[in-house]
């Protein structure tokens, strides 16, 4: 357990050996601490363009010493893809699985894919604590000794990197309570957004791809009037988010085609496991309402 999963991104970069002289690839469209970890470390970032339900794309031709990879909205990336490529070049493989607890690659889980993994328990994620908090997740007993080290300011006495990033006692209790419940909570949001799917067949929604299944972190849909869409729908008393408005690399417009129609084009909807079917059916024709004006 530590602070956050930003410091945790930190921590696993650190123990697998990177700093920074390496070049780092990271997908172009993440919550900025997916980009801010590879920052503080000093490293060389390569942003990757993203496929068409927002996670890491093509790696060809990308000279990087380790892949950050982010599970966007909950979907889980191609991993075989990713592993392959870093195998290939014995490089390691650090999946951001911030979004994605309870989501699936096959029958593998989010947070036993790549060297290691990164959970976020902050108040907004599918498992939250009030006071938020990450944990770095590694089958290697090296990697493990390292991070216990970093996050209590290095107390080993070897790794001089290390800072005060504690999960505290209270937050870990409550969630393991949450972790009775995990399961059942899953159910609903996977309910819930088949829902929104039935109703709204017209409506693309970047959800899972194939041989995956979601932790339906997040319940995204593009539309190509996607602003008037979301101010429509907030006359109707229905609050929507964008998530995310700009690529991480926004600099440089017009390199990352993908990635800026799904930041031009995406609306995120009201999911959570609570939603009541019945509201969840006012969202939808509301959605249809303003597609047939």
């Amino acid at each position: 357990g530590v602070g956050s999963a930003t410091d945790g991104l930190y921590f696993a970069m650190k123990a697998l050996g990177l700093d920074h002289n390496s070049t780092i690839a990271c997908p172009v469209i993440s919550y900025s601490a997916t980009r801010d970890a590879i920052t503080r470390l000093g490293a060389t970032i390569k942003y990757i363009d993203v496929d068409s339900i927002g996670n890491i794309g093509s790696l060809d031709g990308a000279e990087v010493d380790a892949v950050v990879y982010v599970n966007l909205y909950g979907n889980p990336a191609d991993y075989d893809r990713l592993n392959k490529f870093c195998d290939d070049r014995g490089i390691p493989l650090i999946e951001d699985a911030a979004q994605s607890q309870g989501a699936m690659y096959g029958k593998i889980p989010s947070g036993a894919m790549g060297d290691v993994s990164v959970f976020s328990f902050d108040p907004m994620k599918n498992m939250p604590s009030f006071g938020g908090g990450g944990m770095v997740l590694t089958d290697s007993k090296e990697i493990r000794d390292t991070i216990v080290s970093l996050r209590r300011h290095g107390i080993s006495g070897k790794d001089k990197y290390g800072y005060n990033s504690l999960i505290s006692e209270d937050h870990a209790n409550q969630l393991l309570l949450l972790l009775k419940k995990f399961d059942r909570l899953q159910a609903m949001r996977e309910k819930v957004c088949r829902r929104y799917m039935k109703n709204i067949p017209e409506v693309q929604i970047l959800c899972e791809g194939p041989n995956t299944k979601s932790s339906h972190h997040k319940l995204v849909i593009l539309n190509d009037r996607r602003d008037d869409l979301k101010a429509y729908l907030e006359t109707k008393g229905i609050q929507t988010k964008i998530h995310y408005l700009k690529t991480l690399d926004a600099e440089h417009l017009g390199q990352y085609p993908n990635a800026e129609k799904i930041c031009a084009k995406a609306l995120s909807l009201p999911m959570y496991p609570h939603l009541k079917m019945k509201e969840v059916d006012y969202i939808c024709d509301r959605i249809k309402e303003f597609i047939h004006v």
